[in-house]
């Protein structure tokens, strides 16, 4: 990188919804690394946990840049729901695809960048014996994060191990392996996340985990969840349907129910066995808790039952997911402010992926990348289709990225 051009600092995020947690983020990642602006990829309309967002993506982008993000571009849906390998696969690439992100900012329950680097090292090379390890732990029914975690305490040891347990940790690995794969330019730094952790169910502190906030939102408890968000930022959402998968029981039994095992087998996210479970829930499943309850077992989590079930409405086979993996994605811009803008005249220069701020005028040329662009538009139409049936008034092609402020 050019040490004379300004530093640039990149975020991966969901800001579902954005709390101060978020903020602090912000300010420390500005003060560890001394950047003058700072882009994040978000998810869009569906995360990484196999959910639909609290709020739509274009409403957290503008939420982020009110609060000191300089531009937020959306990681496509291929890669938003999806695993941590694979949801930090497509963040990577986009920053380093980005040409100007110099530095990579994550909290960790680690807190130090040493010892998460040498376990990404270590999952980047996949050592022939740490493979055998991870196949024999699948054999004895264990779930891909306990096989993983394994493996790895087998040949690293229990220390190192122990960073495979913590969510926070899980991704800074994930992100660090893929900078490792793809030999990015970009430093990752990070610093230990404060507050209540991601999974806390009673938020005690300013700072409140992202599960516990959306438990008060979604409990009515608005007031009380006021408390752990930015000064004037909005409480939402409009709907208790967010954040649920309840609306999409008719429609995932329906996309399920209509495939045969064989094609249910070819699902992305399938793997042995899945699609046979699936099937047997379906016989009497009156909801989507039912359907769910009736597919998990100790080998297949909840979070991954859920990803399976959306993979499987949208039609996200394994053959489909290589192939537009294989390809160059693009930038989609979802809110920007003056410094934004800056930014992304940058990108425009010395990026390697085109940008895409209206649809009505900017697509990627014909294939893959246009392919997994209609995959996103898809998933935001379905999301305000059951959460509020807002069909074609939030269709993304009415929708334009918010501008905060002038850009010049």
């Amino acid at each position: 990188m050019n040490d004379e051009k300004p530093k640039v600092a990149g975020i991966v995020a969901e800001y579902n919804p954005f709390h101060n947690g978020h903020l602090y983020h912000l300010e420390k990642t500005k003060a560890l690394t001394g950047a003058a602006v700072c882009v994040a990829v978000m998810s869009g309309d569906f995360v990484q946990r196999g959910e639909p967002a609290l709020i739509d993506k274009w409403e957290r982008a503008e939420a982020a840049v009110e609060n000191g993000v300089d531009l937020v571009v959306e990681l496509p849906f291929l890669y938003a729901c999806n695993s941590a390998e694979y949801f930090a696969k497509g963040a990577m690439r986009l920053l380093s695809a980005m040409g100007c992100v110099t530095q990579l900012s994550f909290g960790s329950e680690a807190g130090e960048i040493a010892p998460l680097q040498n376990v990404a090292a270590f999952l980047a090379e996949e050592p022939e014996a740490f493979r055998e390890a991870l196949h024999g732990a699948s054999k004895r029914g264990r779930s891909f994060p306990a096989a993983r975690f394994e493996a790895t305490a087998d040949l690293l040891g229990a220390a190192q191990a122990e960073l495979l347990r913590q969510p926070n940790n899980i991704l800074a690995i994930e992100y660090i392996k893929q900078l490792i794969l793809i030999r990015s330019e970009i430093t990752p730094v990070t610093f230990k996340r404060r507050g209540a952790g991601y999974f806390d169910a009673a938020p005690g502190a300013k700072i409140a985990g992202a599960s516990a906030l959306r438990t008060l939102l979604l409990a009515g408890k608005r007031a009380e969840a006021g408390a752990y968000l930015p000064a004037g930022e909005a409480v939402r959402p409009r709907s208790d349907a967010y954040a649920s998968l309840d609306p999409y029981f008719t429609a995932i039994a329906c996309a399920a129910g209509t495939k045969s095992r064989e094609e249910l087998r070819e699902i992305f996210s399938a793997s042995e066995g899945l699609e046979n479970r699936l099937k047997r829930a379906l016989d009497g499943a009156k909801d989507m808790e039912s359907l769910i309850a009736g597919t998990k077992s100790r080998r297949y989590t909840e979070t991954r039952i859920r990803r399976f079930l959306l993979h499987v409405l949208f039609g996200l086979t394994k053959e489909k997911f290589r192939r537009l993996d294989a390809a160059p994605p693009y930038l989609r811009v979802l809110a920007l402010n003056r410094a934004g803008g800056g930014l992304l005249r940058r990108i425009r220069k010395e990026g390697r992926l085109p940008v895409i701020t209206n649809l009505n005028k900017q697509r990627p040329e014909p294939g893959a990348a246009e392919e997994m662009l209609e995959l996103d538009i898809l998933a935001a139409d379905v999301y305000h289709l059951l959460c509020d049936g807002r069909f074609g008034a939030a269709s993304d092609f009415r929708r334009h990225p918010a501008i905060l402020s002038q850009i010049q």
